[in-house]
Formats: C-alpha cells, sequence, structure tokens
C-alpha cells in the first residue's frame, strides 16, 4: 500500500469519526429533549426509569400515579358519604397515615434503602387515603389543621430532605 492511500485512509477515518461523534451528540441531544419534556409527568431521568410506569407510551411517576388516584377516590368516595373510617378519627388518621410514606421517602433520599416499587404503591396509597380525607376535611371546613397541619409539617420536610440529597447528590432526582 502506498503511502499517500495510507494517509488518505486516515483521513477518512478521522472524517468518519467526526461524523459519528457528531450523530452521536445529536441523538444524545434528542433523548435529553425528549426525556426533559416528559418530565412533568415522570420527573425522572431516563436512568431513573424504573420509579416510572408507562400509561399509553409515556413514563409516569409511580409514586404519582398512584397518590393522586387513591387520594381523589377517597376525597370522591367522602363527598358522596363513605369513609374508610369514621370522621371523628379524620385528625388522627390523617397525620399517622402520613408517617409511614414519609418515612419511605426521607429513607430512600437520604440511601438508608434502595428503592422498591411495592414498598412505594402501597406506602404511597396509604397517604393517598390520608390526604383525600384531609382534604375533604379543608372542603367542608377551610382552615383545617386536618388538611393544612400535615401538609405544612410532612411537605416542608419532604421539600428539605430532597433539597439536601440534591445538594449531596444522592436521592431519586439524581
Amino acid at each position: 500500500m502506498s503511502t499517500n492511500s495510507a494517509s488518505t485512509r486516515t483521513a477518512l477515518d478521522e472524517v468518519d469519526a467526526a461524523f459519528a461523534d457528531v450523530a452521536d451528540r445529536r441523538a444524545a441531544a434528542a433523548a435529553h429533549d425528549r426525556a426533559w419534556k416528559s418530565l412533568w409527568l415522570a420527573h425522572h431521568w431516563p436512568h431513573r426509569y424504573e420509579r416510572c410506569t408507562i400509561v399509553r407510551g409515556r413514563h409516569v411517576c409511580r409514586r404519582c400515579l398512584w397518590f393522586y388516584a387513591v387520594s381523589l377516590l377517597t376525597l370522591a368516595a367522602a363527598a358522596v358519604g363513605v369513609s374508610p373510617w369514621p370522621t371523628a378519627w379524620d385528625t388522627t388518621l390523617v397525620w399517622v397515615l402520613s408517617i409511614p410514606a414519609t418515612v419511605e421517602f426521607l429513607g430512600g433520599e437520604l440511601g438508608r434503602w434502595s428503592y422498591d416499587a411495592r414498598r412505594q404503591i402501597v406506602l404511597t396509597s396509604v397517604l393517598g387515603l390520608a390526604v383525600g380525607r384531609g382534604f375533604y376535611a379543608e372542603l367542608t371546613a377551610p382552615g383545617s389543621w386536618t388538611f393544612w397541619g400535615p401538609v405544612l409539617v410532612f411537605g416542608t420536610l419532604w421539600f428539605a430532605v430532597a433539597a439536601v440529597a440534591w445538594l449531596l447528590e444522592r436521592g431519586q432526582y439524581r
């Protein structure tokens, strides 16, 4: 093989490699754009899609799916007079039933245990019952501590720990 032919081949290989690099970058950018656009349903990046379920071809956060479904069904049931427990127990149970999901979320964010979909579904469903009943209390008596107390206490705790986990570069949103 002549020197001219070898140098031409090397130059062509470099051009091919450059085009392949550009194609890889474009594919990565397109994948990032798709993930970014789906964050409103998933709010997890593709490397965390095990925390999602697929609904009609889209990734949807499993915690949110169960949380909103159970809490809205509980709210609707309460609106027609069906309650999972006596109304006199609402304040106590809304507070107590919010604790297991809070512990699960905080433990996951702080790396105390690994993600488990079944555990998350069960504990989020329990939280959904509490929030559904709490929201019903808010709708029937605005300014209700039954609703706003747990929202402020547990919501602040969830936010603070998620922010700390983000800064420490751990947790489910990394």
